[in-house]
Protein backbone atom coordinates (compact mmCIF):
# COMPACT_ATOMS: atom_id res chain seq x y z
CA UNK A 1 0.00 0.00 0.00
CA UNK A 2 2.38 2.91 1.41
CA UNK A 3 6.44 1.51 0.96
CA UNK A 4 9.39 3.53 1.75
CA UNK A 5 12.52 2.30 0.31
CA UNK A 6 16.16 4.01 1.57
CA UNK A 7 14.52 7.70 0.64
CA UNK A 8 16.60 10.94 1.35
CA UNK A 9 15.44 14.09 0.80
CA UNK A 10 17.01 18.07 1.77
CA UNK A 11 16.79 21.34 1.65
CA UNK A 12 18.58 24.43 1.74
CA UNK A 13 16.63 25.28 4.77
CA UNK A 14 16.08 22.85 7.20
CA UNK A 15 17.47 19.15 7.41
CA UNK A 16 14.65 17.07 5.44
CA UNK A 17 14.76 13.45 5.77
CA UNK A 18 17.03 10.34 5.71
CA UNK A 19 17.38 7.03 4.63
CA UNK A 20 13.92 6.30 5.73
CA UNK A 21 12.59 2.58 5.38
CA UNK A 22 9.00 1.80 6.24
CA UNK A 23 6.13 -0.10 5.19
CA UNK A 24 1.77 0.36 5.68
CA UNK A 25 -0.06 -2.61 5.37
CA UNK A 26 -3.66 -2.33 3.51
CA UNK A 27 -6.23 -1.31 6.53
CA UNK A 28 -3.34 -0.68 8.67
CA UNK A 29 -3.87 2.53 11.41
CA UNK A 30 -0.13 3.80 11.55
CA UNK A 31 0.55 7.09 13.94
CA UNK A 32 3.96 8.75 12.68
CA UNK A 33 5.08 10.37 15.90
CA UNK A 34 7.45 13.24 16.68
CA UNK A 35 8.44 16.54 17.55
CA UNK A 36 7.74 19.56 15.49
CA UNK A 37 10.68 19.59 12.40
CA UNK A 38 11.33 15.83 12.78
CA UNK A 39 9.93 15.49 9.00
CA UNK A 40 6.37 13.93 9.32
CA UNK A 41 4.90 16.06 7.22
CA UNK A 42 7.70 15.67 4.71
CA UNK A 43 6.85 11.80 4.68
CA UNK A 44 3.48 12.88 4.32
CA UNK A 45 4.08 15.14 0.74
CA UNK A 46 6.81 12.77 0.11
CA UNK A 47 3.28 9.83 0.08
CA UNK A 48 0.99 12.19 -1.72
CA UNK A 49 4.11 13.27 -4.05
CA UNK A 50 4.22 16.71 -3.42
CA UNK A 51 7.44 16.46 -3.27
CA UNK A 52 9.97 13.65 -4.62
CA UNK A 53 12.61 11.74 -2.74
CA UNK A 54 16.31 12.94 -4.45
CA UNK A 55 17.30 9.51 -2.82
CA UNK A 56 15.50 6.13 -3.12
CA UNK A 57 11.89 5.67 -3.80
CA UNK A 58 7.88 5.34 -2.68
CA UNK A 59 5.60 3.32 -3.88
CA UNK A 60 1.69 4.08 -3.05
CA UNK A 61 -1.48 1.97 -4.62
CA UNK A 62 1.40 1.27 -7.39
CA UNK A 63 2.52 4.25 -8.24
CA UNK A 64 6.47 4.95 -8.33
CA UNK A 65 8.20 8.32 -7.67
CA UNK A 66 10.87 7.59 -10.14
CA UNK A 67 8.37 6.42 -13.07
CA UNK A 68 5.26 8.78 -12.02
CA UNK A 69 5.49 12.52 -14.06
CA UNK A 70 3.91 15.51 -12.53
CA UNK A 71 0.65 15.12 -14.52
CA UNK A 72 -0.39 11.59 -13.13
CA UNK A 73 0.37 12.29 -9.94
CA UNK A 74 -3.67 13.63 -9.93
CA UNK A 75 -4.65 9.98 -10.47
CA UNK A 76 -2.36 8.84 -7.24
CA UNK A 77 -4.26 11.50 -5.45
CA UNK A 78 -7.83 10.60 -6.76
CA UNK A 79 -6.72 7.36 -4.06
CA UNK A 80 -6.22 9.54 -1.29
CA UNK A 81 -7.78 11.36 1.55
CA UNK A 82 -5.98 14.13 2.86
CA UNK A 83 -6.75 15.79 6.12
CA UNK A 84 -4.83 19.13 7.64
CA UNK A 85 -4.06 21.03 10.77
CA UNK A 86 -6.17 24.10 9.43
CA UNK A 87 -8.80 22.26 7.86
CA UNK A 88 -8.38 23.92 4.31
CA UNK A 89 -12.37 24.77 4.19
CA UNK A 90 -13.63 27.42 1.44
CA UNK A 91 -15.47 29.89 3.54
CA UNK A 92 -17.89 30.71 0.89
CA UNK A 93 -18.94 27.24 0.70
CA UNK A 94 -21.11 25.59 3.18
CA UNK A 95 -20.39 21.86 4.58
CA UNK A 96 -22.20 20.24 1.34
CA UNK A 97 -20.73 22.39 -1.16
CA UNK A 98 -16.83 21.43 0.67
CA UNK A 99 -17.44 18.08 0.22
CA UNK A 100 -18.35 17.66 -2.99
CA UNK A 101 -15.55 19.83 -4.49
CA UNK A 102 -13.22 16.85 -5.09
CA UNK A 103 -16.01 14.79 -6.78
CA UNK A 104 -16.83 17.62 -8.98
CA UNK A 105 -13.41 17.75 -10.13
CA UNK A 106 -13.04 13.81 -10.59
CA UNK A 107 -16.19 14.26 -12.85
CA UNK A 108 -18.78 11.92 -10.81
CA UNK A 109 -22.64 12.86 -11.51
CA UNK A 110 -24.68 14.96 -9.40
CA UNK A 111 -26.64 12.39 -8.51
CA UNK A 112 -23.45 10.19 -7.75
CA UNK A 113 -21.87 13.14 -5.34
CA UNK A 114 -25.04 13.85 -3.40
CA UNK A 115 -25.14 10.31 -2.39
CA UNK A 116 -21.81 10.11 -1.59
CA UNK A 117 -21.53 13.49 0.32
CA UNK A 118 -24.30 12.62 2.63
CA UNK A 119 -23.43 9.48 3.11
CA UNK A 120 -20.23 11.09 4.54
CA UNK A 121 -21.19 13.58 6.70
CA UNK A 122 -23.37 11.05 8.08
CA UNK A 123 -20.32 8.78 8.88
CA UNK A 124 -18.59 11.88 10.46
CA UNK A 125 -22.11 12.90 12.62
CA UNK A 126 -22.74 15.96 10.69
CA UNK A 127 -25.92 15.15 9.41
CA UNK A 128 -27.74 18.28 10.54
CA UNK A 129 -25.10 20.85 9.71
CA UNK A 130 -25.10 20.22 5.86
CA UNK A 131 -26.49 23.72 4.90
CA UNK A 132 -23.95 24.92 7.61
CA UNK A 133 -20.56 27.23 6.46
CA UNK A 134 -17.38 27.17 8.20
CA UNK A 135 -17.54 30.05 10.26
CA UNK A 136 -21.06 29.07 11.84
CA UNK A 137 -19.31 25.40 12.68
CA UNK A 138 -16.81 24.80 15.66
CA UNK A 139 -13.59 23.83 15.34
CA UNK A 140 -14.25 19.95 15.80
CA UNK A 141 -16.89 20.21 12.98
CA UNK A 142 -15.19 21.63 10.79
CA UNK A 143 -12.20 19.18 10.99
CA UNK A 144 -15.39 16.44 10.93
CA UNK A 145 -16.11 18.43 7.51
CA UNK A 146 -12.76 17.95 6.08
CA UNK A 147 -12.77 14.10 7.12
CA UNK A 148 -16.09 13.63 5.22
CA UNK A 149 -14.55 15.86 2.13
CA UNK A 150 -10.92 13.33 2.36
CA UNK A 151 -13.52 9.62 2.98
CA UNK A 152 -16.24 11.15 0.39
CA UNK A 153 -13.74 10.07 -2.17
CA UNK A 154 -13.86 6.25 -1.07
CA UNK A 155 -9.87 6.55 -0.93
CA UNK A 156 -7.64 3.87 -0.02
CA UNK A 157 -5.22 5.63 1.94
CA UNK A 158 -6.09 8.76 4.53
CA UNK A 159 -3.43 10.93 5.45
CA UNK A 160 -3.83 12.93 8.36
CA UNK A 161 -1.19 15.77 9.34
CA UNK A 162 -1.56 16.78 12.78
CA UNK A 163 -5.40 16.42 12.82
CA UNK A 164 -5.56 17.49 16.00
CA UNK A 165 -3.27 20.19 16.26
CA UNK A 166 -5.98 23.32 16.30
CA UNK A 167 -8.49 21.22 18.82
CA UNK A 168 -9.06 20.76 22.72
CA UNK A 169 -8.44 17.82 24.20
CA UNK A 170 -11.82 15.80 24.46
CA UNK A 171 -12.58 17.03 21.00
CA UNK A 172 -9.02 15.70 19.76
CA UNK A 173 -9.91 12.36 21.43
CA UNK A 174 -13.39 12.26 19.00
CA UNK A 175 -11.60 13.12 15.75
CA UNK A 176 -8.77 10.22 16.54
CA UNK A 177 -11.92 7.87 17.18
CA UNK A 178 -13.60 8.84 13.82
CA UNK A 179 -9.90 8.55 12.40
CA UNK A 180 -9.53 4.77 13.66
CA UNK A 181 -13.58 3.66 13.39
CA UNK A 182 -12.25 4.37 9.72
CA UNK A 183 -9.36 2.49 9.59
CA UNK A 184 -10.92 -0.37 11.75
CA UNK A 185 -14.78 -0.54 9.93
CA UNK A 186 -14.18 1.01 6.12
CA UNK A 187 -11.08 -1.07 5.88
CA UNK A 188 -8.90 2.23 5.31
CA UNK A 189 -5.36 2.47 5.35
CA UNK A 190 -5.17 5.64 7.82
CA UNK A 191 -2.07 7.39 8.54
CA UNK A 192 -1.84 9.84 11.29
CA UNK A 193 1.34 12.66 11.63
CA UNK A 194 0.82 13.97 15.00
CA UNK A 195 3.12 15.49 17.59
CA UNK A 196 1.09 14.19 21.06
CA UNK A 197 2.37 11.20 22.22
CA UNK A 198 -0.51 11.22 24.74
CA UNK A 199 -3.25 10.60 21.86
CA UNK A 200 -1.31 7.53 20.48
CA UNK A 201 -1.53 5.92 23.78
CA UNK A 202 -5.01 5.43 23.77
CA UNK A 203 -5.60 3.45 20.50
CA UNK A 204 -4.71 0.24 19.16
CA UNK A 205 -2.41 1.40 16.33
CA UNK A 206 1.24 1.19 14.82
CA UNK A 207 3.61 3.69 15.73
CA UNK A 208 6.61 5.21 13.79
CA UNK A 209 9.24 7.12 15.61
CA UNK A 210 10.94 9.91 13.53
CA UNK A 211 13.28 12.78 15.13
CA UNK A 212 15.58 15.20 13.05
CA UNK A 213 14.33 13.42 10.14
CA UNK A 214 15.62 10.09 11.01
CA UNK A 215 13.59 7.22 12.22
CA UNK A 216 14.05 5.80 15.63
CA UNK A 217 14.54 2.18 16.51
Amino acid sequence: MIEFRDVTLTYQRGPGVFDISFQVDTGELVFLVGPSGAGKSTILKLTYMDLMPQKGEVEVNGFLTYRTRRRYVPLLRRTLGLVFQDFRLLPDRNAYENVAVPLHIIGLSRREIRERVYSALEDVGLSERTHHYPRELSGGEQQRVAIARAIAKNPAVILADEPTGNLDAAIAMEILDLLTFLAEENGSTVVVATHDYTLTTRKQGRLIEINEGRLLD
